[in-house]
């Protein structure tokens, strides 16, 4: 850290006059100032040309690929910028992803270290979903380090599912329903929920209580099935991107303003995207197994 210039302001010395000299002359003391302003100015610049040393500034800004054994012991006097405890360098996502909830400071997740169960009730589908169901859950674990593991079919309903987690839990029973609704299905449900915005899924996640509420036990994912019939990942409302999506929420992401991400949600999307942005991964990142295992 460089230490700030003195302030200019300072009261003047109430020195004695030398034995050899009588009062001091106003031009010596204007001297004396203007000498001394000069050396702060200067001083100034030359801890100003330090800073803005290409070489360093160009060290600084390159992420390293080197392994902690190859980053070269510090000095006895290491500088302040090149301090062997700065930051790992990452990509600034800043306000391209945001939590679902969040308890004491830290957003609501899953326990990392505990796979999550998943069921499917596919009765409303007009097209396999298997391969874009499969091919989503595998990103999410490479993003998040959280397994999931099927244990197969369901006749649960979204209604039903969503009592038998709210009011008697998961015990026995798969932690994440996936169902597939023909439109008029799809509409009826958010007609109960009371939600009149235009959508094609939706995802609910469960919370703990009291003790366990930093952490989600539960979750639904709701298909439209004839809004989401394109297979695949080629583009934003494509069947596989839009599971990508409510699966983002399920694991406890939220919508964001940048249309860059997957987990956008506005009204001018950029359509090309079709898989998670860097914004989501590095929340996703946050939400997994980086953060720990819960109790």
């Amino acid at each position: 850290m460089s230490q700030a210039p003195p302030p200019l302001d300072l009261p003047p010395l109430n020195l004695p006059p030398r034995p050899d000299q009588g009062k001091r002359s106003a031009p010596l003391f204007a001297a004396f100032v203007l000498s001394f302003l000069v050396a702060i100015v200067l001083g100034v610049l030359a801890v100003l040309s330090l800073l803005k040393d290409p070489a360093d500034l160009r060290d600084l800004a390159a992420p390293s690929s080197a392994t902690p054994s190859s980053i070269p012991a510090a000095t006895a006097t290491p500088s302040p910028a090149l301090s062997p405890t700065a930051p790992t360098f990452r990509p600034d996502v800043d306000g391209a992803f945001r939590f679902l909830e969040r308890v004491g400071g830290a957003p609501v997740r899953w326990n990392p270290c505990d796979p999550i169960t998943y069921a499917v009730n596919a009765a409303g589908a007009i097209s396999p979903v298997r391969p874009d169901l499969t091919e989503a859950l595998r990103r999410v674990t490479r993003a998040t380090g959280i397994e999931f593991r099927s244990v197969g079919t369901t006749s649960e309903t979204f209604i039903r599912a969503y009592q038998r987690m709210r009011y008697e839990g998961v015990v026995r029973k798969a932690e994440l329903i996936l169902i597939w609704v023909d439109h008029d299905g799809y509409t009826k449900i958010l007609r109960l929920l009371g939600d009149p915005r235009p959508s094609i899924a939706f995802a609910k996640t469960m919370a703990g209580l009291f003790a366990d509420q930093d952490q989600y036990f539960g979750g639904i994912i709701v298909m439209d099935a004839d809004a989401t019939a394109t297979p695949g990942f080629g583009y934003r409302y494509a069947h596989g991107s839009v599971l990508l999506h409510e699966l983002g929420h399920i694991m406890g992401l939220d919508h964001v303003r940048d249309p860059d991400q997957l987990m956008y949600s506005g009204r001018r999307p950029n359509f090309s995207v079709s898989v998670f942005g860097a914004g989501d991964l590095e929340g996703l990142r946050r939400l997994g197994e980086d953060a720990g295992c819960l109790d």
